[in-house]
């Protein structure tokens, strides 16, 4: 079955980035796109961590677009946040949408404050 496929890669929809076709193969291109950045909560979110000792790492997001193609994927803002005993993870869109860990736990700056509060007394 794996043999035929490669004798006739025209049966193939997709592989490894080519869009097969009976008459020629034509190349996908991945395009990438910043994600807007909300500098207003990462600097809410560096102040809240400088009063609880603690480090912040802000990674962009992108927008993903395959060319020919409908699909797109959006990559969130990352910010990594380091503290003594723990790393957690904020993911962002826009200020509507901030998660802890995935997009399972919502979460805003006041709960994320008190959170790290927590943090920092539990660990002194």
């Amino acid at each position: 079955m794996l043999e035929r496929n490669i004798e006739k890669p025209w049966k193939l929809k997709r592989f490894h980035g080519f869009c097969f076709t009976k008459k020629e193969w034509k190349k996908t291109e991945i395009l990438s796109k910043k994600l807007v950045r909300n500098e207003y909560i990462e600097k809410r979110i560096g102040t809240i961590c400088s009063y609880n000792a603690s480090k912040m790492e802000v990674i962009e997001g992108h927008i993903i677009n395959v060319s020919k193609t409908n699909v797109s994927f959006i990559e969130p803002h990352k910010i990594i946040i380091t503290t003594k005993e723990y790393k957690l993870l904020i993911i962002y869109y826009d200020k509507d949408n901030m998660f802890l860990y995935n997009r399972r736990m919502p979460i805003d700056i006041r709960k994320f404050e008190t959170l790290l509060k927590h943090i920092r007394n539990e660990v002194l």
